[in-house]
């Protein structure tokens, strides 16, 4: 059988050719056709189209063609192992997060005696992961992409940043077992990150400022509220919104919007330098309206004495007078807050940062997020009141 020649296919006419082993082109008009290989397998008579021509040369199609016997020589059908290839594709186009959710249910889910495994799992990935993880293929992503999600938690939340950093060891094991990553394992320990970031176990802890623990942040405010003097109330205030000293201080009552129930801050007085919207709950809005009612100067909470706001020491010289037993600031009731939302682990994590007026530290967040998350965080701070006024 003589076989085919590129000169000749441009002037076939209509019909189908045979090019040797198992190799056919079917031309449909001049210079046009499509190719295919036709086998046997299992006693079995199968065709399976290999492309168009001219876009996939004689060249091209003889190679696929060869492909294929070695396929058949190996006892592998050359249709079915296209069809692997296909849904290995697929799978490696997918999102991390979907992956990752494949993996809890098959996997892990099983093993799991307490259901809170498997909420722990979900708000980890839900809330570092697949924020900046999903915003590509999961075959394209690469050490830097687990970098970026690690580094921004490794210091600050080094014991939540280590078991992510396992967690993603195992999903990414996983898909590599699967076929669906087909790189090293870019969440290996040992392999990479360890060159490059520092040993959980060695991290010399950050100094926060000490703080109440929000079990105990309800009992305090039922104290602090049998107090009927200015620096209580703004910490009432300071309390119930999750700000800073500086921005409770010098609040001005222009700044309230009472019947939007918003606290719009200036970027001036913001540590950021940026309009930071607090959602109000009906407890904050009752202390604004106490204090209209008290006087009618600029300020929300102002020294009788100077005409001016109270000093910015003046909440937490009350704290030490009235409750010299507790140890702790102004400033860490945010960190109550904060261990309390992230807690209670049903609140997006953007939108606890965005509660305490932070700047998200990774610029692909920046980039995709273009939200300020208020409608979020108005049930976040609905929820803080109903939690610290019980």
């Amino acid at each position: 059988m003589k076989r085919l020649n590129a000169k000749q296919l441009f002037v076939l006419p209509k019909g189908k050719y045979h090019d040797g082993n198992g190799l056919y082109i079917s031309i449909y008009s001049p210079g046009r056709g499509k190719w295919s290989f036709r086998y046997t397998i299992n006693k079995k008579s199968r065709e399976m189209g290999l492309g168009s021509y001219p876009d996939v040369s004689l060249l091209d199609a003889r190679q696929h063609s060869l492909k294929n016997k070695q396929l058949l020589n190996k006892k592998i059908d050359p249709i079915d192992e296209k069809n692997r290839v296909e849904v290995l594709r697929q799978q490696q186009n997918k999102k991390f997060s979907d992956i990752a959710n494949l993996y809890i249910e098959t996997k892990k889910k099983p093993e799991w005696t307490n259901p809170k495994s498997e909420q722990q799992w979900r708000n980890t990935i839900n809330t570092y992961v697949s924020p900046i993880l999903d915003s590509k293929p999961l075959n394209d992503i690469n050490r830097d992409d687990i970098i970026s999600v690690l580094r921004p938690i490794w210091r600050d939340k080094t014991e939540t940043a280590r078991k992510l950093q396992q967690r993603l060891f195992l999903i990414f094991a996983f898909a590599k077992i699967r076929e669906w990553y087909t790189h090293d394992n870019p969440a290996s320990w040992k392999e990479h990150l360890s060159f490059i970031l520092p040993d959980p176990y060695l991290i010399k802890k950050v100094k926060h400022h000490p703080s109440l623990k929000f079990t105990e942040v309800a009992k305090f405010y039922e104290e602090l509220c049998k107090f009927e003097m200015l620096s209580a109330y703004a910490l009432r205030l300071l309390i119930l919104t999750a700000t800073r000293t500086k921005e409770v201080i010098e609040s001005q009552f222009d700044e309230f919007d009472l019947q939007k129930k918003v606290w719009t801050i200036p970027a001036d007085k913001m540590k950021v330098r940026k309009k930071h919207k607090v959602p109000l709950s009906d407890e904050a809005i009752s202390i604004i309206e106490l204090m209209r009612k008290k006087h009618n100067h600029e300020y929300v909470f102002t020294n009788p004495a100077t005409g001016r706001h109270i000093s910015n020491g003046a909440m937490l010289i009350f704290l030490k007078k009235q409750f010299p037993h507790l140890k702790i600031t102004v400033h860490g009731f945010r960190s109550s807050f904060r261990d309390w939302a992230e807690d209670i682990g049903q609140y997006q994590h953007n939108a606890i940062e965005f509660c305490l007026a932070h700047e998200l530290p990774n610029k692909v967040e920046k980039a995709y997020l273009r939200t300020d998350l208020i409608d979020a965080r108005t049930i976040i701070m609905n929820d803080w009141e109903k939690y610290v006024v019980n």
